[in-house]
């Protein structure tokens, strides 16, 4: 269809017709035509006629618009699975997934070779990625079997839509049992949903498969067991599991613990029966572990393969276990929530061979004084006793003569500074009397209650900064004069208790620059014994100086557990996790500290990878603040993996250390019989909007008939316009023409001698 229009200048006919006029009137102003005949004047007139009609074109601007019809293109997206889940059985008897899938696809090739005159027809198949098919002379080349290990349906289906953006897409029609396997998708199914409606894509999932049910999906399962644990040697290690049980319902299954040492013998430790009482029950597993030596243990919790079980790789779950040795147990009772608990507990936590039991004694419970230690003060559980601002009321005579007994075996003691330590808090009429290193005065003591005024004269008020008296492993935080100037320049103590006199074999460790005792040493039997006045060394901690800070309580443990003499380097590896899927990068930290839990940086760290066959390979490490940090990018193979850590420093190898790790061999795509129809339905349903809907296999065929009648849509009216000027050919085409008739006028004059 053609329409023709004008578009006057200024959009005013009016402007038009009052130029013309004008121009009217100029061809009334004619010069002298001399002896010019009738005709000869007339053909000059004429012809400036012509220059004023061809003004008046170019002042109504003609346009022509031609609207013409035209069929858009549009896509016609189709995805297949061809994961090893295909090969499971579907709903038909004797058929697999793939078969059915494979059958249903066969009956559209005609379809879909009529649809590719109206649409893009474009095939998929996917496992883990997604592979582009074809179609040739109708026919569609189909894989031969489903051979992919994993199914990630949400990248891959992404992946389509993104090869096709920024054209019409009629639909995509995705196929195969909805089983989601892959370990670590890109782009999850619900995420790739919501971008199909984003962009108002329909689309059709078709699942092929039963749904699930006891007899199609029987199996157990080890699950929930932690990746590793951290205990000392010889003490009691409680392991946890759960044994999921689908289709074996009031059966016995057997459960085993299995232990495998630093030097490879396995040995069974214990078997437990479990019975499910209904199906897909997760029944938990517990059993004991006490290992008997220091080192890198794992773990694994066995069930026995049962009749009919179709995937028997998630039939085991291992753990590791880092063994330590001469694990320290401190007991730390204070009774002020201001004091040095606040960041004492964490300074003595960084230590991994200290285990730290705190209580809080409430000074305003006192209903239950005296507290109930008799499991905490059992010679077996205990090596030091840290007791900070404890009212000796609030213990009772029972336990102190316990503590006093156990410093006598061999224990240590310290007793930390506060209004109710010491004298202040009536510990000189105590069994602890005779244990302390310092003397109390029979007037020490602070009246009892919370509402009580402190005695003011039983403390030392100030800053009071802390000087080593004589060396000592307790304050020796660096070698030599450097030592002296570390003490210096820690912040100083916000006060002290008074402590009245000093008993004749005590040794004076910490003063200050008045002489006044602060921390002072000494032994009752076999047993340690310090007597801290301040309980303010929080503030080194809080004015960065936590390394200090850390030494000096981790010194104090071990000087108290006769532990002082141990130099012993600590090399590790530290793993966050201990099982990882096939490809997965592993990531791990290692270092080494000193005896004393100051972090060795000068030294040579070499790390490498021992797999099952014994290859290794050489593993890069990179400085990371105070540790090494290192990764293995990818590790394919199932089984289990050593990383080997040593350390040397000028020639002499400070320490070398293993950390386990386990690849697991779980065939997933295998695992879970049951076809996703309900995660497919809520796929499709997100696209609800633009027309997706879950469909049976044979319903393909309508929908196909339904997107061939639905191609009218894409026929769009397109209009192609014209107008005088629009375009550098018109212009000048004007221009020539308004030239020539002039020259014209010209020429004729020239000719008939009137010019």
């Amino acid at each position: 269809m053609i329409e023709w229009s004008l578009s006057p200048i200024f959009n005013s006919y009016g402007v038009v017709a009052a130029l013309m006029a004008g121009l009217m009137l100029l061809l009334l102003v004619t010069p002298s035509f001399g002896r010019a005949t009738t005709m000869r004047r007339g053909c000059l007139i004429a012809v400036r006629v012509g220059v004023v009609l061809l003004l008046l074109l170019a002042m109504l601007r003609p346009m022509r618009v031609y609207t013409t019809t035209k069929q858009q293109s549009a896509v016609l997206m189709l995805m297949l699975d061809q994961s090893r889940s295909m090969t499971l059985p579907s709903t038909i008897e004797g058929k697999s997934r793939w078969q059915l899938q494979r059958e249903t696809l066969l009956k559209l090739e005609d379809q879909l070779t009529d649809l590719s005159q109206d649409f893009d027809i474009r095939v998929y198949s996917y496992d883990d990625q997604l592979h582009p098919l074809q179609i040739k002379a109708g026919k569609l080349e189909l894989p031969a079997e489903p051979t992919g290990d994993l199914t990630d349906i949400g990248t891959t289906l992404h992946e389509a839509v993104q090869r096709e953006l920024g054209k019409r897409l009629m639909g995509a029609i995705l196929l195969g049992d909805g089983a989601q396997t892959a370990f670590s998708p890109q782009v999850e199914m619900p995420e790739a949903g919501r971008e199909l409606a984003r962009l108002e894509y329909p689309l059709y999932t078709v699942v092929f498969g039963p749904t699930g049910d006891a007899a199609q999906s029987r199996d157990v399962s080890i699950e929930n067991m932690p990746e590793q644990y951290t205990v000392f040697v010889k003490n009691e290690l409680v392991v946890k599991g759960a044994l999921r049980v689908r289709g074996y319902v009031n059966q016995a299954i057997p459960v085993e613990l299995i232990a495998e040492d630093p030097d490879g013998k396995e040995t069974r430790v214990a078997t437990v029966e479990v019975t499910a009482r209904e199906d897909n029950q997760l029944l938990p597993v517990e059993m004991n572990f006490v290992p008997p030596e220091p080192g890198q243990y794992q773990l694994t919790l066995r069930t026995a393969e049962q009749p009919g079980e179709r995937v028997t790789r998630n039939n085991e779950l291992s753990a590791f276990v880092t063994v330590l040795e001469g694990g320290l147990r401190v007991l730390y009772l204070y009774g002020d929530l201001l004091g040095e608990q606040r960041l004492l507990r964490r300074s003595i936590n960084r230590s991994p061979d200290i285990q730290l039991d705190d209580i809080y004694v409430d000074p305003k419970n006192r209903d239950r004084w005296p507290v109930n230690l008799d499991d905490e003060l059992s010679f077996a559980n205990l090596d030091v006793l840290l007791l900070e601002n404890v009212d000796s009321s609030a213990l009772g005579e029972v336990n102190l003569q316990g503590i006093a007994k156990l410093t006598e075996r061999g224990k240590g003691l310290m007793m930390i500074g506060g209004f109710n330590s010491f004298g202040p808090g009536g510990y000189r009429d105590t069994a602890l009397a005779d244990v302390l290193p310092i003397e109390m005065g029979r007037f020490e003591r602070q009246d009892v209650g919370i509402d009580k005024p402190i005695s003011k004269d039983l403390h030392i008020w100030g800053k009071l900064p802390m000087l080593p008296v004589q060396s000592h492993p307790v304050t020796t935080l660096a070698s030599g004069v450097d030592n002296v100037s570390i003490w210096r320049s820690l912040p100083p103590l916000e006060g002290a208790n008074k402590f009245a006199d000093l008993k004749p074999r005590s040794r004076v460790l910490l003063e200050s620059d008045s002489k006044v005792p602060l921390l002072v040493s000494g032994e009752y039997g076999n047993g340690r014994v310090l007597a801290f006045a301040g309980n303010s060394t929080i503030r080194w901690w809080q004015q960065g100086r936590q390394v200090e800070h850390r030494r000096f309580w981790r010194q104090v443990i071990l000087w108290l557990a006769r532990r002082d003499d141990l130099e012993q380097n600590d090399v590790w590896i530290k793993l966050a996790q201990r099982r990882f899927n096939p490809n997965s990068r592993v990531t791990f930290t290692a270092g080494a500290t000193s005896s004393t839990d100051e972090v060795i940086r000068d030294a040579t760290f070499v790390a490498e990878l021992l797999s099952e066959d014994g290859t290794r390979q050489a593993l890069r490490l990179s400085q990371d603040d105070d540790v090494m940090s290192g990764a293995i990018e990818e590790v394919k193979q199932p089984g289990d993996y050593l990383i080997e850590l040593t350390v040397t420093r000028q020639g002499k190898q400070l320490g070398t250390t293993r950390a386990n790790f386990q690849v697991l061999d779980r065939d997933v795509e295998l695992s879970t019989p049951a076809a996703g129809h309900e995660q497919m339905a809520r796929l499709a349903d997100l696209t609800k909007g633009a027309g997706g809907k879950p469909l049976a296999p044979e319903q393909l065929p309508g929908l196909l008939r339904e997107l061939k009648e639905r191609r009218k849509e894409l026929q769009v009216d397109v209009q192609v316009k014209w107008r005088l000027g629009d375009t550098s050919l018109d212009a000048w085409l004007f221009v020539l023409a308004v030239v020539c008739v002039l020259s014209t006028e010209w020429l004729l004059r020239k000719r008939w001698g009137l010019v």
